[in-house]
């Protein structure tokens, strides 16, 4: 006992220098802030610095300017006692490879009477590795969630784009949903004719009026004209330099401008821009967007025009080109509500060809057809633009008058009556030439507006005033009069 006793505290110098060995490689290292040497890792020494770099207090002087203030901060509240343990990740430049990431640790282990540091053991380790994986992970997790925001808004945005078959207003759907796509100042919609682009809406423009309208020649001195040409969707960052006359509008000066071409079944149709005044605003992700944004408003025009082309015809008579049935019920309404709003008469004619079915069975059908075309013709003159003329059925017209009283509607209906009258079709294959003359039956009434909400009730009286024409011998006018 009194031996161990004896014994000097002191560890032999071969075994303090085998321990500190042993540490630095483990990672471990001792910060002096008094005289004597503390000592550096393995890493320092791997990183190509020196034990007198370790000792000149190298060390926050290496560590990246965005990772200093914290690591500074944090290194001091230990240092003063504020802190029992340093624990921090920063990046550190090292000689041989550039900035490398390190996870620090460490605490003060020796202090003087006044409490001043005089010992600081710590680790540092190399974390780069790991740090690339998480950011590499950070990356891709946030490319995903990137991913699926853009399909998200694209699969919303198509989904507006598609809810209806109305040109006018796919194309402002089309601008209002590409905001939440493509962040612009000015947009347009533009549809593609043989030679020129046409602007048919736009967004952002101080006067719209300004807009709609324009036309870019294709080719032309003009950015269109690259997409239209190469089919592809194209990003300008300083459009003002390249096209100084196309960038100047009435909102300001265009400097980014990306423009996506509308491709329905490989034909382009159109294009689709976004502007902004910023420069190089656009990035590539805006114009992956645009591109895929591009393909849904393309659909959308094409179902619109293939609906507006069936939507012509059901609302249009092949033969004569007067409107419908179905397109006078539909215009019906609205003269109605409007005839109603403003207190304004409303008059209905019926008009029935006598003894049509002759025509057909002794000239056929050729003829009977040449005959409604020239009455229609004949009528359609007599009448105003503001009146809505159609083929009711067979060689049945029906005219409804806005804003017309019935003994003005009776005067229309005698002049309608004389001009057909006065109509001679030629026979064809007759020498010498042969003509034949037509007559009309008319009847006419009006709409009640303070009882009558749609124009059936009209419709009923004319066609009853009609067969007292047919009744009382033909080719004459007959006016029905609402009972008071």
């Amino acid at each position: 006992m009194k031996k161990q006793q004896q014994e000097s505290p002191t560890m032999d110098p071969v075994v303090q220098n085998e321990r500190i060995r042993a540490l630095s490689a483990l990672g471990v290292f001792e910060r002096s802030y008094n005289r004597v040497p503390g000592y550096p890792h393995d890493l320092w020494r791997s990183w190509g610095y020196t034990e007198a770099d370790h000792e000149a207090g190298l060390w926050l002087l290496l560590i990246h300017p965005q990772d200093v203030a914290r690591v500074a901060r944090a290194y001091s509240s230990v240092l003063s006692g504020h802190s029992k343990q340093f624990t921090e990740e920063y990046r550190l430049y090292t000689p041989s490879n550039g900035w490398r990431w390190v996870m620090g640790a460490g605490r003060v282990i020796a202090r003087d009477a006044s409490g001043r540091p005089l010992r600081f053991l710590g680790t540092e380790t190399d974390v780069t590795d790991r740090k690339r994986a998480e950011g590499e992970l950070t990356r891709a997790k946030a490319d995903a969630e990137m991913a699926a925001r853009e399909a998200e808004t694209l699969r919303q945005a198509g989904a507006i784009v598609a809810s209806t078959l109305k040109f006018d207003e796919i194309v402002q759907v089309v601008l209002d949903q590409a905001m939440d796509v493509v962040p612009y100042d000015t947009a347009t919609v533009q549809l593609l004719h043989d030679d020129y682009l046409e602007i048919v809406g736009g967004n952002g423009w101080a006067n719209i009026g300004e807009v709609v309208g324009v036309r870019f020649p294709i080719p032309g001195d003009n950015p269109n004209s690259e997409v239209i040409q190469q089919r592809t969707t194209t990003r300008i960052g300083n459009v003002s330099e390249r096209y100084p006359v196309f960038s100047a509008t009435s909102s300001g000066t265009i400097h980014s401008w990306i423009g996506a071409p509308l491709v329905v079944r490989g034909d382009v149709v159109g294009l689709l821009t976004f502007d902004k005044r910023q420069r190089d605003f656009f990035t590539d992700a805006h114009l992956r967007l645009a591109t895929a944004f591009a393909d849904h408003v393309a659909v959308a025009i094409a179902n619109s025009q293939r609906f507006e082309q069936t939507r012509t015809m059901a609302m249009t008579d092949s033969l004569t080109g007067l409107a419908s049935r179905h397109a006078l019920l539909e215009q019906a309404d609205r003269l109605v509500k409007l005839a109603r709003r403003y207190k304004h008469p409303l008059s209905i004619l019926i008009m029935d060809l006598d003894h049509f079915k002759r025509f057909n069975d002794e000239h056929g059908h050729e003829l009977g057809d040449r005959v409604l075309q020239l009455v229609a013709q004949a009528v359609k003159t007599a009448l105003r633009n503001a009146d809505v003329l159609c083929r009711y059925g067979g060689e049945e017209l029906v005219a409804l008058l806005p804003e017309t009283e019935i003994d003005v509607a009776q005067g229309i209906s005698e002049r309608i009556r004389l001009a057909i009258k006065e109509l001679r079709v030629p026979v064809s294959g007759h020498s010498p030439s042969r003509s034949v003359s037509v007559t009309v039956s008319i009847g006419v009434a009006d709409l009640d507006l303070e009882q009558e909400y749609d124009i059936d009730y009209g419709l009923r009286r004319a066609d009853k005033a009609l067969y007292r024409s047919k009744a009382e011998g033909r080719d004459r006018c007959t006016v029905e009069r609402r009972t008071e």
